[in-house]
């Protein structure tokens, strides 16, 4: 049964049928007398063609909605769901290693629905889930002798989201779910079933009860590392069956080479042991951890949830930073003796003297071109060459190099600005005279957490940065760039005067901090906090007092957050997992950004893929998608192993960058990590949503308790469908086509 019916969206029916008829009273009013008159029949056909031209405007102007509405008996129907993922190849119970949990399925479906069930389409609809749902119009026995168990996760919750859209249009009375309830993948989907709103009827796959068997639920380490620095692997693992006492070894590898290994004692049944190896990087890079561990006596479950992998990026500690210098000072020296001082930092120091030359010799790209980080101080001055301040350009500007600007009286404001693209601020027009003024911090209540300004929660509690001494700045008057923050503000004697003091920018790769204000060296004079100075007047010494300098603490945290850069790339391509089965789709996808990180499309995205599991390189070529997204898969899988992917992009002969990384198929799947079957959240699916639990054993009389059900009952369903005449395009083009031909038939008559 069909109905249809017409409202407004702008006005009403009392307002656009008057409209109407006015405007065709117009209309016939305006013909009325015509010069020079015309035939009867033609001044009816004027009449008529303005009349329809005017209607439809005001039809449209009015913005009519037409809702047909169709009404349709359906049939009740029963959503069968199965689960195909790789926990399905499990036995369904202690020691039957002969059956699968997915073999065990296809019996009961085939003992609970009588043939005459599963061949009517109309009365069930099958779905199939693993990482994905998919709803399959394909006849019962075809769906079984498909379905391979090789699914890499189980999201029992997406699955119920794919019904939701179907029980719109259709009478799904109940659901029966056969899966194992062990959900690896999406959210809790107790939560989905309730918003279903249809019962469901769950049998449970497997065997509820703890078996025999050991295995690492969980594997945690910080993603990046720091070459020689040490880091935790904490590493949990699970026992089920153990006899008291029984020992089990727990090992990590980086790459294949042992770091260390640790045994565990478990006691009787089932219990949880946690164990924490200490890794220390050697070598910069992607490096792949495995934790192991070694199986209980007699025999496990699967051996498959033994191991555990982790990719950790590793960076280098060894940093190379450069320091220029208009002249000697205190504050160069300062800097100077704290970076010296650090065995992780190699310090290149040119020094200024009389005329253009340095004390060091003369700079050159070559020497300085791995540098992590450029620091000015009080450079350039008015005697520094052409050749030095190209160089620095290069490096902070070409180069794209961070850096840390430090002013001076002797700073020359025509040179700096030769380097001001790579400053976080802008030089103001005007004379900059040479007189000092005192000016002390004031920091910016929205940045206080900064980084750059960390300090301990002793520090922060007791004073604010603004407890230090005050520092020097000429009247040159700095403005801060749009994208820059500002830390700290200049005051004089507690007055902001409207000029930052410390400011920092990201620009891409590279980082920024810079100073307005010159004198560093009282900070380092100066403890930081005043309660240090007091506590170390008084009688008793607080011995947790530390001795380190504001200046010292200032200069470790402007040095990692400059030299740890943004690791904002402009080309990233990555897989969609770093861990597969053997043999399932992979996926690449890659975002390509120009320099102002805007996204490129219409770019060439090629990759290259490396492992044991092929003889030669594997090259793809990603598909643009749009807005700077790009894509490839590879349906066939690849074979187990451990897998290197690089890859670039190329926008007309410009390359635009690179991207690589490490992935693994095969090695590890979640699916096997904890094998029992989740009874108690499949018991409490069927109880919130009016359902009930079965096991394969007592499940004989399923169907007649669904066809039992008050809502198995033939359903009436609407269907509605709206259409807005404001975007039918063809009232428009129908209206000037009549005011079109009404003008035309005038012209031909003559008429005024």
């Amino acid at each position: 049964m069909s109905s249809f019916s017409v409202h407004l969206a702008s006005g009403s029916w009392w307002i656009a049928i008057p409209a109407i008829l006015i405007g065709i009273g117009l209309a016939v009013w305006t013909y009325r007398h015509t010069v020079p008159r015309t035939t009867p029949a033609r001044r009816r056909l004027l009449v008529a063609l303005r009349s329809i031209a005017i209607a439809l405007i005001l039809f449209v102007l009015f913005q009519p909605i037409l809702t047909l509405t169709k009404t349709q008996e359906r049939t009740p129907r029963v959503v069968i769901m199965l689960d195909n993922s790789r926990s399905m190849q499990l036995p369904p119970a202690p020691g039957d290693t002969a059956k699968t949990r997915l073999s065990a399925m296809h019996r009961n479906l085939l003992n609970i629905f009588p043939e005459s069930f599963r061949s009517d389409r109309s009365a069930r609809l099958l779905e199939v889930f693993s990482e994905k749902a998919s709803s399959v119009d394909t006849p019962f026995t075809h769906v079984l002798s498909s379905m391979k168990a090789d699914g890499s996760a189980t999201d029992i919750a997406g699955a119920f989201g794919l019904l939701a859209e179907a029980e719109k249009s259709q009478n799904i009375s109940a659901v029966v779910l056969f899966s194992d309830g062990a959900y690896t993948a999406g959210s809790n989907p107790l939560y989905a079933a309730e918003r279903l709103g249809v019962p469901v009827f769950t049998v449970g796959l497997g065997d509820s009860s703890e078996r025999r068997d050991v295995g690492i639920t969980s594997m945690f380490t910080n993603d990046i590392a720091t070459v020689g620095v040490s880091q935790p692997v904490d590493i949990e693992v699970h026992a089920a069956g153990a006899n008291a006492g029984e020992k089990a070894v727990v090992s990590l590898y980086a790459e294949s080479e042992k770091i260390a290994e640790e045994e565990v004692t478990f006691k009787a049944g089932a219990n949880d042991a946690e164990v924490s190896i200490n890794y220390t990087p050697a070598q910069e890079g992607s490096v792949k951890l495995t934790a192991r561990v070694t199986p209980l006596s007699g025999g496990e479950t699967t051996m498959s949830n033994n191991v555990s992998i982790r990719y950790v990026n590793v960076l280098k500690n060894k940093f190379h930073i450069v320091l220029f210098a208009g002249a000697p000072s205190s504050d160069v020296s300062f800097v100077r003796d704290y970076f010296r001082a650090r065995k992780e930092i190699e310090l290149t120091t040119y020094i200024q003297k009389q005329g253009a030359e340095f004390y060091e010799g003369t700079p050159t790209f070559e020497k300085l071109h791995d540098a992590d980080l450029v620091i000015v101080v009080g450079f350039p001055i008015a005697s520094t060459s052409t050749e030095s301040m190209a160089l620095l350009k290069r490096l902070v500007v070409s180069e794209g190099k961070s850096m840390l600007f430090v002013p001076s009286k002797m700073l020359d404001i025509a040179k700096l600005r030769e380097i001001e693209e790579a400053l976080p601020f802008t030089l103001r027009e005007g004379a900059a005279s040479g007189n000092e003024l005192s000016v002390s911090a004031a920091v910016n209540q929205s940045t206080v957490t900064n980084p750059i300004l960390r300090a301990d929660k002793e520090q922060t509690a007791a004073v604010k940065w603004e407890s230090l001494a005050p520092l020097a700045k000429t009247e040159m008057h700095f403005a801060p760039k749009p994208e820059s923050d500002v830390l700290i503000e200049a005051t004089v004697q507690g007055v902001k005067i409207g000029e930052p003091m410390l400011l920092s920018r990201t620009v891409g790769k590279s980082r920024e901090i810079a100073f307005t204000s010159y004198g560093l060296w009282r900070w380092k004079l100066t403890s930081f906090g005043r309660e240090r100075a007091f506590a170390s007047l008084s009688r008793t010494k607080d011995t947790t007092v530390g001795s380190e300098s504001a200046l010292d603490l200032f200069l470790g945290n402007a040095t990692r957050w400059l030299v740890m850069r943004d690791d904002r790339k402009r080309v990233r391509i990555e897989p969609t997992q770093r861990l597969y089965d053997a043999g399932e789709t992979i996926e690449f996808t890659a975002q390509v950004y120009d320099e102002s990180f805007e996204p490129v499309d219409g770019a060439i995205v090629s990759m290259k893929v490396v492992g044991p599991g092929l003889k030669q390189a594997l090259d793809l070529t990603l598909e643009p998608l749009s807005n700077g997204r790009y894509s490839a898969r590879l349906p066939q899988g690849l074979p187990a192993g451990d897998y290197t992917y690089s890859g670039s992009a190329v926008s007309g002969k410009a390359q635009i960058g690179t991207d690589g990384g490490r992935f693994n198929v095969g090695e590890y799947s979640i699916e096997f990590a904890e094998p029992r079957m989740r009874s108690e959240l499949l018991r409490e699916i069927a109880a919130r949503t009016g359902g009930a639990f079965f096991t394969p054993e007592n499940d004989a009389d399923l169907l007649s308790r669904i066809r039992a059900l008050p809502s198995y009952q033939p359903k009436k369903i609407e269907e509605r469908s709206e259409y807005e005449a404001r975007t039918a395009w063809y009232f428009l083009v129908l209206a000037i086509g009549l005011l079109s031909t009404e003008w035309f038939l005038r012209k031909r008559s003559g008429m005024l």
